[in-house]
């Protein structure tokens, strides 16, 4: 027989989630040249290379950050799924099967 503690995964999940509103938090905070009042590169010759390169970096990292967010949601939402699953069975199994015990 498996064993399992659905508390834990429901632990667990709180966790997950709270770790995917850290990296949304994290992703509001990487912004490009553009989007900065007064750009910590200053001026420079060329600039818009430097534009170009710092924003297509921005895209990138919030691409990933975005798809370490979806896979986290649904880790959590799995987990919570999973340990409600066994929950239903544990409250199945009680209310409805019986031991035989051969004497």
């Amino acid at each position: 027989m498996p064993v399992y503690d659905a508390d834990s995964m429901a632990i667990a999940a709180r966790n997950i989630e709270k770790l995917k509103d850290e990296f949304e938090k994290s992703r509001k905070q990487l912004t490009g040249v553009d989007d900065e009042p007064d750009s910590p590169f200053g001026t420079m010759g060329g600039s818009k290379d430097v534009h170009g390169a710092v924003g297509q970096f921005k895209q990138g990292v919030h691409s990933e950050f975005d798809a370490a967010g979806k896979l986290m949601e649904a880790t959590g939402f799995i987990l919570r799924k999973a340990a409600g699953l066994m929950a239903e069975t544990d409250q199945v199994a009680k209310s409805d099967l019986t031991v035989h015990e051969d004497r």
